[in-house]
């Protein structure tokens, strides 16, 4: 099964990638030249592993018990759904997050 230990080198690692890459692509002390296309493209690389990031920590709780109905009681998805309306009604990112966070915390005393 896999622990904590395994997500926190796994992040920090993702981390480093998405600094690399993004650092090395668009600096101005490299002299790579890329069409927009591809500087397009590579935006999207933060959001992907972000994703990839969350999407087995909210749905973590299927993983443990192998029982579907289990997600509607899990603190974790239940906030990630609530962080996915908030940004689609907030534009601004902190308030999101904090709201989200406000959210997340409430289930979890309750």
């Amino acid at each position: 099964m896999i622990n904590s230990v395994f997500f926190t080198i796994a992040i920090i690692l993702m981390a480093i990638i998405t600094f690399s890459v993004r650092y090395v692509f668009f600096t101005n002390s490299v002299k790579i030249q890329l069409n927009n296309r591809i500087k397009t493209i590579l935006l999207f690389t933060a959001p992907c592993i972000l994703t990839a990031m969350t999407v087995p920590i909210l749905f973590q709780d299927i993983l443990h018990t192998k029982e579907t109905l289990s997600i509607f009681s899990s603190s974790y998805f239940l906030a990630g759904v609530c962080a996915i309306i908030f940004s689609l009604l907030i534009e601004n990112t902190l308030l999101v997050i904090m709201l989200s966070m406000v959210v997340f915390y409430g289930i979890r005393y309750i």
